[in-house]
């Protein structure tokens, strides 16, 4: 079976490829994948590392831009979209699947026009442009909320499955804390704004700062990005000096990420769908400060259902502040509290996600070919 992944621009859409994929291939060995994405977006040094052969198309945004931006945008698109059209008649896969992120659309209508069967994966509960646009073709959308049925062209092609993440690092919280040098008594806060950070997050973690040096019982991790680190880390030594390293940890991006979340009591952060997957893993309450520069402002509606379900806080960027910091820091301190959150998390996570994705995908491509047009089709031409 040949099968063509694509999906990019942030880490949201490559990783669940990257788990559907690797599932996949536990399931049927002789599997032939090519994964397509742009030569701009992080999928360009992240799947390589994957041993995943890579070829790269064009493709950018065009939500929120300009029109100058939007036409070259549009130029962009068709042009990747006459480039995915030649690689899917030379690589003949059986079928394409998309994770979202604007590469996605090129390449999902290049298996269209060549008939080649599609499938869907959307992580968060708003879905996004190209996903929702690409679903009135697709044999099979995949989505982690029920909610978002609604808003694809064929509902009684959704599947609700939970986003998938690798397996869960295999330890206990002291056992991670002794991993990363940490004090294993104390309350942990896990604090970033994504891999590339956010200025938002960051002022606000240096507000809540002296409340954590100032308590011996509580800790906090802390990853700035990359961008941020050496501004961050200048005015930290200039108002603190060395911080005592078994409570805290101020670093530019998390090494062993696994270990952190394992490690940690409570999360603050973006409410990016595979952030918020990577929590529920690992059984992790969450407070969900949703990104205001996200298109179509998808990050509020994840943290909003997450917060009705009872495993995170929900909060608003222009609202941190002294009242925010003071929420943490209860929350925080009331492990009853915090235990429910975790079982709420515990309940809505799923660790055979990408399993159950590779089952129904393979079974979907076993199904017999021709009659309805949705139906997965081999193109051989």
């Amino acid at each position: 079976m040949r099968i063509v992944l694509a999906g990019g621009g942030s880490g949201g859409h490559i990783y669940p490829a990257l788990a559907i994929y690797q599932a996949m291939k536990e399931a049927d060995p002789s599997l032939e994948v090519l994964y397509l994405g742009t030569r701009h977006g992080l999928e360009a040094s992240l799947v390589p590392n994957h041993q995943l052969p890579f070829r790269a198309i064009h493709a950018q945004g065009m939500l929120g831009q300009g029109w100058k931006k939007q036409t070259l945008g549009a130029a962009s698109v068709l042009w990747g979209g006459v480039e995915a059209v030649a690689i899917l008649r030379q690589f003949r896969p059986d079928l394409v699947i998309g994770t979202g992120g604007y590469v996605t659309w090129p390449v999902g209508m290049a298996a269209v026009v060549l008939g080649v069967g599609l499938v869907i994966q959307e992580q968060n509960v708003w879905p996004g442009l190209t996903n929702r646009l690409l679903s009135r073709f697709a044999a099979l959308v995949m989505t982690p909320f029920e909610e978002s049925r609604a808003y694809f062209s064929h509902p009684r092609r959704v599947k609700v499955i939970a986003n998938p993440v690798p397996p869960p690092v295999p330890k206990t919280r002291e056992q991670a804390r002794q991993s990363l040098g940490l004090d294993p008594a104390i309350r942990l806060l896990m604090a970033t704004g994504g891999s590339q950070g956010a200025a938002g997050i960051n002022d606000w973690v240096l507000d809540l700062l002296p409340a954590v040096i100032d308590a011996p019982d509580l800790g906090l991790l802390w990853a700035t990005g990359p961008r941020y680190y050496p501004a961050v880390a200048e005015r930290l030594a200039g108002a603190y000096g060395p911080l005592d390293p078994r409570r805290i940890r101020v670093q530019a991006y998390f090494d062993a990420i696994g270990q952190c979340y394992r490690a940690s009591d409570l999360f603050l952060g973006r409410a990016g769908a595979m952030t918020i997957a990577d929590c529920l893993a690992y059984g992790l309450p969450m407070v969900l400060v949703p990104s205001p520069h996200v298109s179509e402002d998808h990050q509020t509606r994840n943290a909003g259902k997450l917060e009705k379900q009872g495993a995170a806080l929900a909060m608003v960027e222009r609202d941190l502040g002294p009242r925010a910091t003071e929420r943490v820091l209860k929350l925080v301190a009331d492990g009853s509290a915090l235990a429910v959150m975790a079982e709420n998390t515990r309940r809505i996570s799923d660790p055979r996600a990408a399993d159950k994705m590779a089952k129904l995908i393979l079974d979907l491509n076993r199904r017999p070919r021709g009659g309805e047009s949705h139906r997965l089709r081999t193109n051989r031409r």
